[in-house]
């Protein structure tokens, strides 16, 4: 279990940024393992700390190949996701999609 680190086992390969939500878009090496995990600032993207809408999970079962999706667990807190790689997937390389509300204080009373 590795803690991946951004510029060496992953990069953020996309951002879209809208008027209710944003999405980042995370492309990790081929060498990623079952439990290792990576932790992204949600809000460094304008995603609020308390907005994650959902995470999309691909792996390719063959480098460069077609991509499959995975079931991968997630935690949320203080704005930060850390994403866990599902067991038994080792020296994969993954695309992790996070999406999640850009407005100030979702949840509140209107």
């Amino acid at each position: 279990m590795t803690l991946l680190t951004e510029g060496t086992d992953y990069k953020i390969v996309g951002i879209q940024r809208g008027d209710c939500y944003n999405a980042i878009v995370i492309q990790t090496i081929n060498t990623v393992d079952a439990g290792d995990t990576i932790a992204v600032d949600m809000t460094k993207y304008g995603i609020n700390a308390t907005g994650l809408i959902g995470l999309e999970c691909y792996k390719h079962t063959t480098d460069d190949s077609i991509a499959v999706s995975e079931a991968n667990t997630c935690a949320v807190s203080s704005g930060t996701i850390t994403v866990t790689i599902l067991a038994g997937t080792d020296n994969d390389p993954r695309f992790i999609l996070i999406k999640g509300f850009t407005i100030p204080n979702y949840g509140a009373a209107i």
